[in-house]
């Protein structure tokens, strides 16, 4: 199968969020047999820092391995790189696009991506580029909104994880499926 794209999720620190994202977007991609690349990245986050212990806990509870991650900072290189960039926090966006302004149209929140994907015009088994022109045509018609800042755990309770986890798994869910290949 010929690659399909690759995905960027951001966060800040590159230790809970975006690699929640990335790896349960790995997972289900690997599942589904859907070519699609991921990688994450932080806004200000060290090379080679091991996620947070609590996302670690959590990934592994949901039969993802989380042990070798290792988190990297954002660059213009990767924001190039991907078909699409998904992010914890529309500030998150708004780096994204500081960094590299033409990524506008490709960069999102990842809350947002699953809201979009509910009016979106996805062709089944789509490629992560044509996932990226759907989702931004389909912005004009579902505004931003609050509600697409996945708050972040850092520093917080279990709780605090797993309710950041849970959102990110909805979109994840949407996400795939709008990925997923037939077959």
């Amino acid at each position: 199968m010929a690659a399909r794209g690759g995905i960027l999720v951001v966060c800040t620190a590159n230790r809970a969020r975006s690699p929640m994202a990335e790896l349960m977007l790995a997972a289900t991609f690997a599942h589904d047999r859907t070519d699609v690349e991921v990688r994450s990245a932080g806004t200000r986050a060290e090379e080679g820092e091991h996620v947070t212990r609590h996302t670690l806990q959590l990934l592994e509870g949901r039969g993802i391995e989380a042990a070798a991650f290792r988190s990297q900072p954002l660059t213009a290189e990767l924001v190039a790189w991907a078909d699409v960039v998904l992010c914890a926090e529309r500030a998150h966006r708004a780096d994204v696009v500081r960094l590299v302004p033409r990524a506008h149209r490709k960069t999102f929140t990842l809350a947002q991506s699953a809201r979009l994907l509910a009016v979106a015009d996805v062709p089944r088994g789509a490629s992560a580029a044509e996932l990226a022109d759907a989702l931004a045509s389909a912005r004009g018609v579902v505004p931003q909104s609050p509600d697409d800042d996945i708050a972040d755990p850092a520093g917080g309770t279990t709780t605090d994880y797993e309710r950041a986890a849970d959102r990110i798994a909805s979109a994840v869910r949407a996400l795939g499926e709008a990925l997923r290949v037939r077959g």
